[in-house]
C-alpha cells in the first residue's frame, strides 16, 4: 500500500458521502501518527420535546437522528500540530462498516458534551470510542464550587428565597461551560461563533434526505476542530491544578457510563403512577388546610415558614451551613418536634414529586422508558444529580413506582457507612478505622463511649446484637457522627436526642474526645483550606472558594466534608465505570447511580449472580484506595418487581391511603 500525502488533507474539510470516500479516510487514520480525533455529531429527533420550563426542552435521547459526523484527526508536527478534518454523512449506513474500524482506533477522541456522541454512536449501532476527553467536563471540573448559589445571595439569605440564586447560579454555570466560553478562555477561535445558534437549528429542522449546504459542513466540522484545539489547553491547565489524575481515571470514563444509564432509562408502572397523581391533589388541599390552622397560609414561602418556626421557638432546628432551610430532609429529621412538622413533611414530599416529572407521561421515550437526565458533577462534591424526572430525588416510599421490565428484576447494592469509614481513613484517625472495621461503626462507638455503663457480655456483643441491645445507645452515637461530618449545631442535635442544648455539646466534645486525630485534621483541613483556597478529593477532584477573607460556617462545614464526601462519590464512580462494562456480559442495564448504591436491572436467571459481582466491585474500589478499611455492602433482591427499601414493596400504597400514617420514622433511619 502507498502512503497517502497527508498535505492534501490538512487544513481542509473533506465531504464524505461515499464507501470509497470513507475507506480513504480510516487509511489516512491508520496511516498518521495521531495525537488524538476532534469528534462532534449533527443530529435531530424525531420526537418533539418536552418543556420543561421556559428555554429548557428535554428530547427523548432514544429518539435522536444522527446526520453528520465530524472527525478532526491532529498530527503533531514542528508547527505544534496540523488538523485534517472529515465530515460524514450519517445517512449513509454503507458507510457504518468503515466507521466501526475508526471508532475503535487507540488514539483519544475530544469533544464538548459528548453524551450526545454516544447517543449517536450507539443509535447507529456502533461501539463507543474506548477513550475520551470531554471539555465540558473539564471546565466543569475546573470550576467546581465557584458558581455556588451561596456565593449570590446577600447577607441576610434567611429574608428571601433563594429559588432564583439556584437558577440564576444555574443559567450561569450552563453558559459558563459552554463551548463558546470555554473556547474564549482558552484563546481558541471558534469561526462560527457568530451564528452558532441558527447553524444549530438548520439541523433540528432538516428535511429527510435533502443535501447539506456548504456553511452547514463548515460549522459541523468547525465544532470538531475547537474541540481537538481545546484538548492540549486544557491538559496544561489539568496538570497545573493537579487535576488531570482525576480526570483521566474518573471523570472522562464516567461520562460513558452516564451516558448509558440515560439511554438505559428506567420503567415506570404506568397505573401506579396515574394512582399516586391522582391522590396528591386531594391530599396536598387536606394538608394545605391543616398547616393553615398553624397560621402557614404557604408552606413552599421561605419567609413564613422562618416565621412560624421562630414564633414557635424551633427555627434553629433548621439551621444547616449558616442559613435556615425547609427542604425535606431537613424537616425529616425533626419529625417530633412538633405537630406540623409532618404535616409539612408531606406536603413537601408531594411538591416534590410534582415537580421531579416523574407524573408526566410525556417523558416515556419511544422504548416505553423514561430517560432522566444525567447531570455530570451536578453537586459541588462531585456527586450526580438528575431531572426530567429526578429519580434521585424520589422519597424511599415511592421508589416502588420504577419497576423491573418483563423477564428482568431490578436489585440494590449500597455500601454500609462508607462515608464514616472513609473519613477516618482520610483524616487518618486509627481509633476510628478500627471502630469501622467491626462492621458497625455506631455499636463500636457506643460500646467504648459506655463502657463503664455496660454490663461486660454487653461490651462483647457483635455489632448487630448491640444494636439489637441498645438501640438507643447506638443512635446516639450516629447523631454525633452525623453532627460532626455535617456540621449540625449542638441545638439540633439536643432535639434529636431530646436532651438540653448543653448537655448536647457536652456530649459532643466527649464524642470527639474520643477521636483526637480526627479533631485536629478536620480543624487543619479548613485552616489550610481557607489559605489554599480549595480542598481536594482523594483522586484529586478540587472544589474551590469564591471569594478570599475568613470562613463563613458554611465554608467551613463544605471544606471538611468534601475531602469526605467527594472522595466516597469518586470511589463510586469508578465502581460504577468497572460495572458498566462488567454488565455488558450479564445483559444488565445499570438503572440508577444512588449516592453510595447501585441500582441494576438484569435478568431473574443472573439476578444473584449480578448482585454479587456488583457488592465484590463496589468493595474493591473502597479497598483499592483505602486498603485499610474493610467495606461492607448490603444486597436487596428480596422483591425485584421494582425498586424499594430493605424489599418493602407496599409502602406507595399505605402512603396513598392516608400519606400521614406512613412517616420516614426516627433519627435511626436517616440514610446517608
Amino acid at each position: 500500500m502507498l502512503p497517502l500525502n497527508s498535505r492534501y488533507f490538512v487544513n481542509k474539510t473533506t465531504y464524505v458521502a461515499t464507501v470509497a470516500d470513507a475507506r480513504t479516510m480510516l487509511e489516512f487514520a491508520r496511516q498518521s501518527p495521531l495525537s488524538c480525533v476532534g469528534l462532534d455529531t449533527e443530529f435531530k429527533y424525531d420526537r418533539p420535546g418536552v418543556e420543561l420550563k421556559k428555554n429548557l426542552m428535554v428530547f427523548d435521547p432514544r429518539s435522536i437522528h444522527p446526520l453528520l459526523l465530524s472527525l478532526a484527526f491532529v498530527e503533531p508536527n514542528s508547527d505544534g500540530g496540523s488538523i485534517s478534518c472529515f465530515v460524514v454523512d450519517l445517512r449513509k449506513p454503507e458507510l457504518l462498516s468503515l466507521l466501526r474500524e475508526i471508532f475503535r482506533l487507540p488514539v483519544r477522541f475530544v469533544g464538548h458534551f459528548v453524551k450526545v456522541e454516544h447517543f449517536c454512536v450507539w443509535q447507529m449501532g456502533l461501539p463507543e470510542p474506548a477513550m475520551i476527553w470531554d471539555t465540558w467536563v473539564a471546565e466543569k471540573a475546573r470550576y467546581l464550587g465557584k458558581w455556588h448559589y451561596r456565593y449570590k445571595l446577600p447577607a441576610h439569605a434567611d429574608e428571601i428565597d433563594d429559588a432564583h440564586a439556584k437558577e440564576d447560579a444555574e443559567d450561569d454555570d450552563a453558559f459558563f461551560c459552554s463551548l463558546l466560553a470555554t473556547c474564549h478562555r482558552h484563546g481558541v477561535t471558534h469561526r462560527g461563533a457568530a451564528h452558532k445558534r441558527r447553524l444549530q437549528q438548520s439541523f433540528l429542522v432538516h428535511p429527510d434526505g435533502a443535501p447539506f449546504t456548504e456553511e452547514q459542513i463548515a460549522y459541523a466540522a468547525e465544532d470538531a476542530i475547537v474541540a481537538a484545539l481545546l484538548f492540549p489547553k486544557q491538559v496544561g491547565v489539568a496538570v497545573n491544578d493537579g487535576t488531570l489524575h482525576h480526570l483521566e481515571t474518573i471523570e472522562m470514563p464516567w461520562v460513558r457510563t452516564t451516558a448509558r444509564v440515560e439511554w438505559n432509562g428506567i420503567k415506570i408502572d404506568g397505573d401506579k403512577v396515574k394512582k399516586v397523581a391522582s391522590v396528591c391533589l386531594a391530599h396536598l388541599s387536606i394538608l394545605e388546610a391543616k398547616l393553615l390552622v398553624y397560621g402557614i397560609s404557604n408552606f413552599r414561602s421561605h419567609n413564613k415558614l422562618c416565621r412560624f418556626f421562630t414564633a414557635v421557638g424551633m427555627l434553629p432546628l433548621f439551621r444547616k451551613d449558616g442559613k435556615s432551610t425547609f427542604e425535606r430532609k431537613q424537616l425529616e429529621l425533626h419529625l417530633d418536634c412538633h405537630e406540623a412538622v409532618p404535616t409539612l413533611y408531606v406536603a413537601r414530599l408531594i411538591y416534590d414529586m410534582q415537580k421531579s416529572g416523574i407524573f408526566d407521561f410525556r417523558l416515556i421515550g419511544a422504548d416505553g422508558r423514561m430517560h432522566p437526565v444525567q447531570q455530570q458533577l451536578g453537586t459541588h462534591t462531585g456527586r450526580q444529580t438528575t431531572r426530567a424526572p429526578n429519580v434521585l430525588g424520589i422519597a424511599r416510599i415511592l421508589r416502588p413506582l420504577i419497576v423491573a421490565a418483563d423477564g428482568y428484576g431490578i436489585g440494590e447494592v449500597d455500601l454500609s457507612q462508607i462515608e464514616v469509614g472513609i473519613a477516618a481513613a482520610i483524616y487518618g484517625d486509627e481509633a476510628l478505622i478500627k471502630m469501622y472495621n467491626t462492621g458497625d461503626v455506631y455499636s463500636a462507638m457506643a460500646q467504648h463511649f459506655y463502657a463503664a455503663e455496660l454490663t461486660e457480655a454487653e461490651r462483647n456483643m457483635s455489632g448487630g446484637e448491640f444494636k439489637d441491645a441498645r438501640e438507643d445507645l447506638r443512635d446516639r452515637m450516629k447523631i454525633c457522627t452525623l453532627g460532626i461530618i455535617y456540621g449540625m449545631t449542638p441545638f439540633g442535635i439536643s432535639r434529636l436526642l431530646h436532651i438540653t442544648e448543653s448537655e448536647a455539646r457536652t456530649l459532643l466534645n466527649q464524642f470527639m474526645a474520643m477521636f483526637p486525630t480526627l479533631k485536629k485534621a478536620l480543624g487543619d483541613m479548613a485552616m489550610f483550606g481557607a489559605i489554599a483556597g480549595h480542598v481536594a478529593t482523594v483522586t484529586g477532584l478540587r472544589r474551590y472558594r469564591a471569594r478570599p477573607g475568613q470562613l463563613s460556617n458554611w465554608e467551613r462545614n463544605w471544606m471538611t466534608n468534601h475531602p469526605v464526601q467527594g472522595s466516597a462519590a469518586d470511589t463510586f464512580k469508578d465502581a460504577g465505570n468497572r460495572l458498566d462494562r462488567i454488565y455488558q456480559a450479564y445483559d444488565t442495564r445499570l438503572l440508577i447511580p444512588f449516592h453510595d448504591a447501585i441500582v441494576f436491572e438484569a435478568p431473574l436467571d443472573k439476578l444473584e449472580e449480578v448482585a454479587n459481582l456488583t457488592k465484590q466491585e463496589l468493595c474493591r474500589a473502597v479497598q483499592q484506595r483505602f486498603p485499610q478499611l474493610k467495606p461492607r455492602a448490603d444486597i436487596n433482591i428480596t422483591r425485584p418487581d421494582c425498586w424499594n427499601k430493605k424489599g418493602m414493596a407496599d409502602t406507595w400504597e399505605r402512603w396513598v391511603t392516608d400519606p400521614l400514617s406512613f412517616m420516614p420514622g426516627s433519627v435511626k433511619e436517616i440514610e446517608k
